[in-house]
């Protein structure tokens, strides 16, 4: 059955769209509605509460912009990476959201909405935005899962390079020069990447809220790259225990 999209008298390429945003990829989590200069925030609470608190946070969210979810007219959520249940509830909420009132449906990178919170930050604080940013999140095992964030004018603000999960030591080894370096991995390594001579983003711009993936799925939405509903899967920081142990050697 092909995926068809409702008109509501708007634009699909417009950043008046009806849009809802969800953030699940961090501890704590956040939704958002948007519709053009009218924006409302609701905080999820630490990540076991996610999937208790989130059909409550979106119906409020989207009352106090002015708006029902049954209006929404784009979804975005961030896809990863992040734990493995937190992108099942926001990537299920999304889904759910798009399919109930056929929808335009946009996943977004974690690493793009870190880049944009980043990048934000940068120019509130020194007047300009770094060209690129070392961006990692921590994947345990004294690992990190790393990229680079280089802006881009194609289908969305940000550039992200192949992602790569490699020891927290080697990572801040290979850092360029002077990097300018953001993520939830700095939550434990600031102090050793700062030794290295690198620049450290404000730590609210390593956990950023739901607006930051509103921003880019609406600048995606405008460029016309949607998702398909039915394919869009969530983005692991890596594979699950089980997954690992089938994919051991055996002995």
């Amino acid at each position: 059955m092909p995926f068809t999209v409702k008109d509501n008298s708007r634009s699909t390429a417009s950043h008046t769209m009806r849009t809802i945003a969800i953030d699940t990829s961090h501890t704590a989590g956040s939704v958002v509605a948007r519709d053009g200069t009218a924006l409302a925030t609701r905080p999820l609470g630490e990540s076991g509460e996610h999937a208790r608190r989130i059909a409550a946070a979106l119906e409020e969210a989207a009352a106090e912009a002015g708006w029902g979810l049954s209006d929404t007219q784009l979804v975005v959520v961030v896809r990863g990476p992040g734990s493995f249940t937190g992108l099942r509830v926001g990537i299920a909420a999304a889904k759910g959201i798009a399919w109930a009132n056929v929808s335009r449906l946009v996943g977004v990178c974690g690493f793009e909405a870190i880049a944009q919170e980043t990048a934000l930050a940068a120019d509130r604080l020194a007047g300009t935005a770094p060209t690129t940013i070392e961006i990692a999140f921590d994947a345990g095992r004294a690992e990190v899962y790393a990229a680079t964030a280089t802006p881009t004018a194609s289908q969305g603000p940000w550039q992200i390079s192949p992602p790569r999960l490699l020891a927290a030591d080697a990572w801040i080894a290979d850092l360029p020069p002077g990097a300018h370096v953001s993520g939830p991995a700095l939550a434990t390594l600031q102090d050793r990447v700062a030794a290295a001579g690198h620049t450290i983003a404000p730590p609210e711009a390593w956990f950023p809220n739901a607006t930051a993936a509103a921003e880019i799925g609406l600048a995606r939405a405008a460029a016309g790259a949607f998702d398909d509903p039915f394919t869009l899967v969530p983005h692991y920081l890596r594979p699950s225990y089980a997954d690992e142990r089938v994919t051991l050697p055996a002995r």
